[in-house]
Order: structure tokens, then C-alpha cells, then sequence
């Protein structure tokens, strides 16, 4: 449970940098690219002393897939930065939590993953997460038709498929090919990839560097590595199990995000967030009760 808990900050620190990126004026897009070297550097300063990198062929097939996923990564952020611009942050968001009904569902019915035997109070807590993090995500604001155009409305639905696509094939990969050891190499991969592709872009783009920017993307960067490494310690914590693993996490994630946002930018919620919020807690309590028996 240290490791979901740690991914969840993880993950919370993530969506605190991108508040402050627009408090401070930050490059948003520059902030991002920097980020990925960023993750390559924490990554190589964790491992020590390299000698697991030393080992790595390309012939590797687990480093074929990182080095696609770090194209998907960045193109992933690139359709969520369109959809929070032509919907909603609010859009943009539920599309991406809802997302992980993917990995859930992959994890069942094609790994066949089962870390324990499910009870119906399981699978009860799977669809309370489901349902909690639509409520406690919902704003009543409604979304000027005459703005959209075309495939724009397959945006949100877009975001949904490759945010499940990516855990689901961090999934696939932790349960097939990495070792231990390999965990923490694994992320640098996905992370050097798209940084080298973001960085392609900023040249074609010809973008004036700004130094604060950087800075916001040095401090996103070690976050970011991080949110990977405690997500593929987690799965490997709990058998690779995701369909126990990322409802735990996203709720997880719902939660401390909501208490951080009342506490320090003062964030108001309505009833129908805040019964998202109470089925939050239920669903984490439903789907891991067996582990918080096992501590009582």
C-alpha cells in the first residue's frame, strides 16, 4: 500500500505544477519538454551506479515498447491540452480518470490477473470508483457548441483510449518482461523518447527558450519519473493486478487532489462533488478491505 500511496502524491504533484505553471506564466509546452530530460537525469541519478542500463540491448523487447509509449505519452498530453481548450479542464480530466476502466478490463479478461479471489464488494468498489470519479469532476459549465468543428468532438473520447492504452501497456510490460531491476530503467526509456520528440518540436517550432519554464519543467520532471516508477513498483506490489491497482490509485488521487485544493487555492465543491468524494472513500475501502483487514 507505501507504493500506491506514493504514486498517488506522485501523481497529485503532477496536477500542482501544472496549477502553478499558469500562476507563475510559464511556457507550458517548453516546461513539458524539459520535463522529459528532466526524468531521464532523476532516472539515471536513482539507479546508481547504471550497471542495470549497462546490460540493455535494443534487441530488449520491453525497450521497443518504451521507446512507442514515449511518443504516445507526449501525443497523450498534446490531446489533453487541445480538449482542456476547446471543452473544459473539466472535460479533459473525466476522460482521462475515466480512462481506467481500459486497464481494469485488460487486466481481467486478457491477463487473466487475479492477486486474490474477488468478491462481489470488489467489484462493487470498482464501479463505485467509476461512478465517484465522474461526480466529484462534474462542473455544471456548459460548453459553446459553435467552438467545436468537426472531429473535435472525438477529442475527449481520443484522450480516454490513449490514457488507457498507456497503463494498460505499462501493465502488459511489468507483468511480461521487467525484472526488478529494470523497474526503475524502464521509465527512462519513455521519458528519453519523448523528450527527444518534444525537443524536435520546439526546434521546428522555433520557440523563444524562457529559463523559468525550465525550471518548472526540473521540478515537474522529478515528479513525473516518479509517478512511473511507483505505479510499476505498485502493480509488481499487488501481482500486477490493475484492476485493483488503478482504482485505487485514481480515487486515490481524487481525494488528496480535492483536499489540496480547499486547503491551499481555495476551491469550492458542490453536493454532487462532494457525494464523489464520500463514494471515493467507499470505493477504496470495498476494494482493498481484504488488505485492511489483514492490518487490523
Amino acid at each position: 500500500m507505501l507504493d500506491i500511496l506514493l504514486c498517488v502524491l506522485m501523481n497529485v504533484g503532477i496536477f500542482i505544477c501544472f496549477r502553478l505553471f499558469s500562476t507563475f506564466k510559464m511556457d507550458t509546452f517548453q516546461a513539458i519538454v524539459f520535463n522529459y530530460v528532466t526524468c531521464v537525469i532523476t532516472g539515471a541519478v536513482f539507479m546508481g551506479d547504471g550497471s542495470a542500463l549497462g546490460d540493455i540491448t535494443i534487441d530488449e523487447p520491453w525497450v521497443l515498447i518504451a521507446l512507442a509509449l514515449g511518443g504516445i505519452f507526449i501525443g497523450t498530453f498534446y490531446l489533453m491540452a487541445i480538449t482542456t481548450q476547446k471543452f473544459s479542464m473539466t472535460v479533459s480530466s473525466i476522460s482521462a480518470k475515466m480512462s481506467l476502466i481500459i486497464p481494469v478490463l485488460f487486466s481481467i479478461f486478457l491477463l487473466d490477473i487475479q492477486s486474490r479471489p474477488y468478491t462481489w464488494l470488489n467489484y462493487a468498489g470498482m464501479v463505485l470508483a467509476l461512478a465517484a470519479i465522474f461526480m466529484s469532476s462534474y462542473k455544471e459549465k456548459k460548453i459553446e457548441a459553435n467552438k467545436l468543428k468537426g472531429l473535435d468532438l472525438f477529442l475527449p473520447l481520443l484522450v480516454f483510449i490513449f490514457g488507457g492504452l498507456i497503463d494498460s501497456s505499462i501493465n502488459y510490460t511489468n507483468y511480461y518482461f521487467l525484472t526488478e531491476r529494470e523497474s526503475a530503467v524502464f521509465p527512462m526509456f519513455i521519458f528519453a523518447s519523448a523528450g527527444v520528440i518534444g525537443i524536435f518540436l520546439l526546434i521546428s517550432n522555433r520557440r523563444k527558450l524562457s529559463l523559468i519554464s525550465f525550471g518548472g519543467g526540473a521540478v515537474l520532471g522529478v515528479v513525473n519519473y516518479f509517478s512511473i516508477y511507483f505505479l510499476i513498483t505498485s502493480l509488481s506490489a499487488f501481482s500486477n493486478d490493475g484492476a485493483i491497482v488503478y482504482p485505487l490509485i485514481n480515487v486515490g488521487i481524487i481525494i488528496f487532489a480535492a483536499g489540496l485544493s480547499v486547503a491551499f487555492f481555495k476551491e469550492r465543491f458542490s453536493r454532487l462533488n462532494q457525494a464523489g468524494l464520500v463514494l471515493a472513500v467507499l470505493a477504496i475501502i470495498f476494494i482493498s478491505y481484504q488488505e485492511i483487514l489483514a492490518i487490523l
